[in-house]
């Protein structure tokens, strides 16, 4: 009997390896090192990191999800109220690489979102590529919290602000860069198409749909 052959299920995405190509999403399951090196452990090839950004961090609401129930049926809708990262940058930075020390074949992408200002975008780029990540992700879907200060998704709908931080980030990264697109648009295309335009290795789909949790639609309260 012929020995069972163990398939290759190592990826290559966008210029990003991985031994396979199950990767955690940007959420609170990746905000720390220690999740993501528990989530390697237990096989998942790749990890976005909770989107960091400029200090002083920002302060989450609690809770941090919405859950809506319909018909005696619990959780029929669930969303994510939760901003990015609320930890300090140095503290992720030093995670990342401690990560990437204990785990050299993983994929690590470094989510980012900070002011729409080139200094500010090339300055985080840099020490993310220094910090030891595999590609970045340029976060333009953050619909709530964040889109009032002037980034996510306020980037996200505008197809030539999407071009421009593009441009500012390959400007100054060695490494794969993805962009995150908003679906809360028209049309996501022109957003796609702007990303491309800018240099993007390739987009992410999709970021937090807009929703109103905990609301009765008949009597609005």
């Amino acid at each position: 009997m012929k020995p069972r052959v163990k398939p290759d299920l190592s990826a290559d995405c966008a210029g990003i390896k991985s031994p396979n190509p199950f990767w955690l999403a940007s959420a609170p399951p990746t905000n720390s090192g220690a999740q993501i090196m528990r989530a390697f452990e237990y096989g998942w090839g790749g990890a976005v990191w909770k989107t960091l950004g400029q200090d002083p961090p920002v302060i989450n609401v609690s809770s941090r999800y919405g859950a809506m129930d319909l018909g005696g049926q619990k959780v029929a809708g669930f969303n994510n109220i939760e901003l990015i990262t609320d930890r300090p940058l140095e503290t992720n930075l030093k995670e990342i690489h401690e990560v990437k020390k204990r785990f050299p074949k993983h994929a690590v992408i470094a989510s980012l979102m900070v002011p729409c200002e080139k200094q500010a975008w090339q300055d985080i780029t840099k020490k993310v590529i220094a910090a030891g990540s595999d590609g970045i992700e340029l976060n333009f879907g953050c619909p709530h919290g964040m889109s009032e200060r002037g980034m996510g998704a306020a980037v996200g709908q505008v197809p030539e602000y999407v071009q421009m931080v593009t441009e500012f980030v390959k400007e100054a990264s060695s490494i794969p860069v993805l962009v995150k697109l908003t679906p809360n648009v028209a049309d996501v295309r022109f957003a796609a198409r702007a990303a491309k335009q800018g240099g993007a290795d390739g987009v992410s789909l999709i970021n937090t749909i807009n929703s109103v949790m905990g609301i009765d639609v008949e009597t609005m309260i």
